[in-house]
């Protein structure tokens, strides 16, 4: 298992939990070469110009990365038996008549791998040392800055989610979900967004899974923008998350979305729920209910049903019958946020094989209590049931009219 600390913030990722956070181990790809003259002219602080020299190896007018070959002959390449990999080297290399000459800028750390054993360099830069080395460069006047961020899978087998059902390869599911905390990771690092400024409404998503990907070997994530890099705060996202394990790409899943103000996003999300429409209770909020009437009585009970209007509750059979008019307040708790207080017009109790089953209508919410009910019933409920004929005696409060007309544009999927 890997320390807390080495997890990408759950914030970042928006999500709630530690245990939802699938990625790690952030750091920036360092450019293969640059000029020399860039770091000649900052004039750096000796601590800053030893973090750089660690790294590269002065070349020609050229800092090479210390584990990148700057020529390659081909007949070195077919007697480290690295003959196929020339197709993945010219994305980098030049060829020329019987070698390869450096001349892309970056250079993937899985290609990196296989290059240094070229060179016989065991050592090469862990995250620690990729991370001081770009926090030098990205100070430098012309440094290539192309906003590519790596991360680790973090691939818990034992993980409630993915691996409920045992697999020997990690579900194709559990790398869309990562490409996406590895896309929003990388967006608040270079698009000039604030966390819970906006969110990334999903428009299209492709994905490409041309291997396997093993439970057992290390998993990177490379994520990038799909052709240039955004401009600083752009309102539309284009996104590549490639995946490597073992020097090979197994997944490539491309996001494209729209950026969208978290005020303006809440607004979209605002759907009118009908009032006939009940709901049973999921996650995040507790059974447990509890009634105060105005002349003094505590119900408690458990929840079964919550409709816009009102509430369903199940009571013991010791309970004695309700005074009418039974006015008053029904308490419910949800989790992390804690109580919330809804006003009860009445109450209308019935028989129920368990006990009596008390069906409280809801009096008028004010717009800030209405919005929240609303938000317990989209967020902690599922559907039930429609209540085609209403109970007599439940009149439907006056803002609670269905089939109103929602000026709001549809709903849209929060990346």
């Amino acid at each position: 298992m890997i320390d807390m600390e080495r997890k990408v913030g759950k914030d970042i990722v928006h999500k709630g939990h530690d245990d939802d956070v699938l990625i790690y181990d952030a750091r920036h790809q360092l450019p293969a070469w640059l000029s020399a003259d860039i770091v000649q002219q900052a004039n750096l602080d000796p601590v800053a110009l030893d973090i750089v020299n660690q790294a590269y190896r002065l070349d020609g007018n050229r800092l090479v990365l210390r584990s990148l070959p700057t020529i390659i002959g081909l007949d070195e390449l077919e007697q480290a038996g690295m003959s196929a990999c020339l197709p993945e080297l010219l994305a980098c290399y030049e060829k020329a008549t019987d070698h390869l000459i450096l001349t892309g800028v970056w250079v993937l750390e899985s290609t990196e791998a296989k290059l240094a054993q070229l060179l016989g360099y065991d050592d090469i830069l862990d995250v620690g040392q990729r991370r001081r080395v770009h926090d030098v460069l990205k100070n430098l006047g012309g440094c290539p800055q192309q906003g590519l961020l790596y991360f680790t899978l973090f691939n818990d087998t034992s993980n409630y989610f993915f691996y409920r059902k045992h697999h020997e390869h990690v579900p194709g599911l559990m790398l869309i979900e990562a490409a996406r905390q590895a896309m929003y990771a990388q967006f608040y690092e270079h698009s000039g967004y604030a966390r819970g400024e906006v969110s990334i409404s999903i428009v299209d998503l492709l994905s490409s899974f041309p291997r396997y990907t093993e439970s057992s070997f290390q998993v990177d994530v490379l994520v990038s923008d799909y052709d240039e890099p955004a401009q600083p705060r752009a309102r539309k996202v284009d996104k590549r998350a490639r995946f490597f394990q073992r020097g090979e790409l197994v997944a490539d899943i491309r996001l494209l979305g729209e950026v969208i103000k978290m005020p303006v996003f809440k607004r979209m999300r605002n759907i009118n729920i009908d009032p006939a429409h009940w709901f049973r209770p999921l996650k995040g909020i507790r059974h447990e209910v509890l009634v105060r009437l105005e002349s003094g009585r505590h119900l408690a009970g458990q929840l079964e049903l919550l409709s816009m209007a009102g509430l369903q509750v199940q009571c013991d059979s010791s309970v004695s019958p309700l005074d009418t008019p039974a006015r008053g307040h029904v308490y419910l708790y949800l989790e992390n946020e804690g109580m919330i207080s809804l006003p009860v017009q009445s109450v209308h109790e019935s028989d129920a094989p368990k006990g009596r089953l008390l069906k409280l209508q809801l009096a008028d919410l004010d717009s800030q209590l209405r919005f929240k009910w609303r938000e317990v019933l989209k967020q902690f409920t599922y559907f039930s049931h429609q209540e085609t004929v209403p109970a007599p005696a439940l009149e439907q409060p006056v803002w609670m009219t269905p089939n109103q007309a929602s000026s709001m544009p549809d709903q849209r999927a929060e990346a």
